[in-house]
């Protein structure tokens, strides 16, 4: 099978299986996971641009390795954020892999005023 090229029928799926998580992702900034992990938003803001009235930063455009970082820190020993901690551990590996991916293909949010 190595070799052969792919058909467009072959490509269409490894296109879906590649949006996949970015969807998921997506769909977890929006609405949250439906248990423990409410959604980036509602914090964040509407296009992750960040809340200075939570003291919630700007997410939108960080790499994925630095959202993935950050979530690893709240879900461990020494992250003291009781609503980020609640978030990170509810988040399955794939799940913070999916947020991630999908907060890294925004455009960087832009700079506010201070």
């Amino acid at each position: 099978m190595t070799g052969m090229p792919l058909t467009g029928l072959a490509l269409a799926g490894l296109m879906l299986t590649a949006a996949a998580p970015v969807s998921q992702g997506m769909d977890i900034v929006e609405h949250g996971t439906g248990s423990e992990a409410s959604a980036c938003m509602s914090c964040h803001g509407a296009k992750l641009e960040g809340n200075p009235a939570l003291k919630a930063p700007a997410l939108a455009g960080l790499p994925a390795a630095t959202v993935l970082a950050r979530l690893a820190h709240y879900a461990g020993p020494d992250g003291h954020n009781a609503a980020m901690r609640a978030v990170a551990t509810a988040l399955n590996q794939p799940e913070r892999t999916a947020v991630a991916n999908y907060i890294a293909s925004l455009p960087k949010a832009a700079a506010r005023p201070q």
